[in-house]
């Protein structure tokens, strides 16, 4: 079975980096979504969230930040997510590819479906350009059929996707359950990164 392990071979130390350890966030990513958030205002106060690929969870601390304390947040990654201090977040420790435990999950929480689906995942990388950003692509389909169940109809999933010749492969994949794609690479990400987060909005079908 795929695995979506991720790869962390180096940490730039820009001022990204910096600004997050001063800001107590666990990952320069965390940038990332707040400039997605400026500009898309995709999360909301009472929005449930879903985030995948959340290790180390700098996501999940922002989003923490956004909604209140009585909505739930889950957040799923393949390693280890150390945690947060607030019970109103769920983790899960899993693979992307693993959707009946995933499910299993997500229902054991009481939560049928979620506002807004989150995510930064990015494959093991093999340092063959090519290689990776079909693995990318693999894997953004993989969290397109976790949207399909439990995504509201209407609501919005981020993606991020090493971009690439395949990528009008998850492009088509999109716009058959989206009515609306954007593709935005935030001023956070490598200037030299393949890198683009698509925030999918109005999502075409009922879940279940």
């Amino acid at each position: 079975m795929k695995k979506s392990a991720k790869s962390r071979p180096y940490t730039t130390r820009d001022r990204y980096f910096f600004a997050a350890k001063q800001q107590g966030y666990r990952a320069r990513s965390v940038f990332k979504l707040m400039q997605l958030q400026e500009k898309f205002g995709i999360i909301r106060p009472d929005s449930r969230v879903l985030d995948l690929a959340s290790a180390p969870g700098s996501f999940l601390q922002y989003i923490a930040k956004i909604v209140r304390p009585d909505i739930p947040i889950v957040g799923i990654d393949i390693q280890r997510i150390e945690p947060l201090g607030r019970p109103n977040i769920h983790l899960l420790q899993s693979d992307i590819f693993e959707f009946v435990t995933i499910a299993d999950f997500i229902h054991s929480l009481g939560i049928d479906d979620f506002d807004v689906i989150t995510s930064d995942i990015a494959p093991a990388t093999t340092g063959h350009t090519g290689v990776d950003q079909y693995r990318s692509i693999e894997l953004n389909l993989a969290i397109l059929q976790v949207a399909d169940r439990f995504l509201r109809a209407r609501w919005a999933l981020v993606l991020k996707v090493f971009v690439g010749e395949d990528v009008n492969e998850l492009v088509t994949a999109v716009k058959s359950r989206y009515e609306k794609l954007s593709r935005y690479k935030p001023s956070a990400c490598r200037d030299r990164s393949f890198e683009e987060y698509f925030v999918c909005r109005g999502k075409r079908n009922p879940t279940g």
